[in-house]
């Protein structure tokens, strides 16, 4: 119920901060509201929420134009999957996409930027547990789309993110996450560049925390369970 979100995100952001005090970094907060309504959302913006994440890209669409009718300023994250016949309605929408694994998706936008005149921040979603239900490219691809979407001109490359595959122990993500680490830094060396790191969600946040995380996404702790 919507009356809920009020409660489940006082007490979420209550456990964030102190952890996040505790290890002495905080991440940015990234709340997933991907089948919820703009009610929902609307109820978390007036707790001072910013940053919202959606999976489909006609519900972002749709989304950002009723925030933007009602005056409400909201940072949409898209963390869903490309398609090219969608991209219109990501691209200059979201600040920023998590979700680009391939060259030729890095491209597609790119093109549609230049078209519009337009430039999009993205991340390079990496399959760091090797899960085949997740997107993403295996790691030891990453240095080298990084540096061909890095050639774009009108797509810049953040950071990095992944999905891990679900487990009901948060610990047993830690090792995929310190890979994630690794590899960001590997990255960073070879390029004197600063990467974002997207990890960690509502069961692990706190392992993605403790492994270097610098933006969790979470869904079920704020908005509960999707219908």
């Amino acid at each position: 119920m919507i009356t809920d979100v009020e409660q489940r995100y006082r007490s979420f952001l209550v456990e964030f901060e102190e952890y996040s005090k505790a290890i002495g970094r905080r991440a940015l907060l990234v709340a997933v509201s991907k089948t919820k309504s703009l009610e929902y959302i609307q109820k978390a913006y007036s707790l001072g929420q910013r940053d919202f994440g959606e999976n489909y890209a006609q519900e972002l669409r749709d989304k950002a134009k009723e925030a933007s009718a009602g005056n409400i300023e909201i940072s949409w994250h898209y963390i869903g999957q490309i398609q090219e016949n969608k991209i219109k309605y990501i691209v200059g929408k979201a600040i920023l996409i998590h979700t680009i694994d391939s060259i030729k998706k890095a491209q597609m936008i790119n093109a549609y930027c230049s078209k519009k005149n337009l430039y999009q921040d993205i991340l390079l979603q990496i399959n760091i547990s090797d899960d085949s239900s997740k997107g993403g490219i295996g790691q030891e691809e990453a240095a080298l789309l990084f540096e061909e979407v890095s050639n774009l001109e009108r797509v810049k490359v953040c950071g990095l993110m992944t999905i891990v595959k679900y487990s009901e122990d948060p610990e047993d993500s830690r090792s995929h996450y310190r890979n994630m680490k690794n590899l960001a830094s590997k990255i960073e060396n070879e390029h004197g560049v600063k990467l974002e790191l997207s990890m960690g969600m509502s069961g692990d946040y706190k392992v993605a925390l403790d492994e270097g995380s610098t933006i969790i996404r979470v869904g079920s702790k704020i908005f509960g369970e999707r219908a």
